[in-house]
């Protein structure tokens, strides 16, 4: 069977692309630092890797503010929540697990 098939013989959804619809020979169910899984082409991972590199390059809340700002005039004040709810779940998984 191939990986990206279901066992109906279909295609996993999460696998589609958001911006065109179409399974790419590329796409992986991708799984995130608190154990989430999506597709690698799908809006929700586009988020994810986003907010992990948000957190990683700016590394205080000066910067994060900057950047945020920034990301408010280009896509609006929507975007901008769901990134920083995403980085805040990310912040508070890692705290959690610290070693």
């Amino acid at each position: 069977m191939n990986p990206n098939e279901v066992a109906d013989g279909g295609v996993d959804e999460r696998l589609r692309c958001y911006a065109c619809g179409e399974v790419h020979e590329s796409a992986r169910i991708a799984t995130t630092v608190d154990g989430r899984q999506m597709g690698s082409h799908s809006e929700e991972w586009r988020v994810y890797c986003e907010a992990s590199f948000v957190l990683k390059r700016f590394r205080t809340k000066n910067t994060r503010r900057g950047y945020l700002q920034r990301i408010t005039e280009i896509r609006g004040e929507k975007a901008v929540e769901i990134l920083k709810t995403e980085m805040l779940r990310i912040w508070a998984y890692k705290q959690e697990h610290k070693k």
